[in-house]
């Protein structure tokens, strides 16, 4: 009988350094706070990180292609190109930085004023 006292003395220490789980843990772990992006990100980075979705759809569109798949990712790959121009640019206005009129930017910007004008 001597033995069989020890035995819950022996199972109640292990259970007491074993580290519990309660629902506050539980629930923070499914409710996850949205990664907020760095303050002073700009240019590159920024349009890096907002058009990424639809450069991966892009991306998965040309490797099917590349795979002699009758895959046509024009359609994505201007998707993609427009997401990031309008990003570099706003992100270039907001700054007050000039724009080359024969850089991709320029060309982008004249192109949007067109289609404004278009639209009027």
């Amino acid at each position: 009988m001597g033995s069989s006292q020890s035995r819950p003395a022996e199972i109640t220490s292990e259970s007491s350094t074993t580290p519990t789980t309660t629902k506050n843990t539980t629930s923070s772990i499914n409710n996850k706070a949205k990664k907020q992006p760095p303050k002073n990100e700009t240019g590159y980075d920024k349009a890096t990180r907002i058009c990424r979705k639809k450069k991966k759809l892009y991306d998965a569109c040309y490797t099917a292609q590349l795979s002699d798949k009758e895959e046509n990712c024009e359609e994505l790959f201007e998707t993609y190109r427009n997401c990031f121009m309008r990003v570099m640019h706003k992100d270039m206005s907001k700054r007050g930085v000039k724009v080359s009129e024969n850089s991709m930017i320029g060309e982008y910007k004249e192109d949007i004023a067109d289609e404004e004008d278009n639209n009027i």
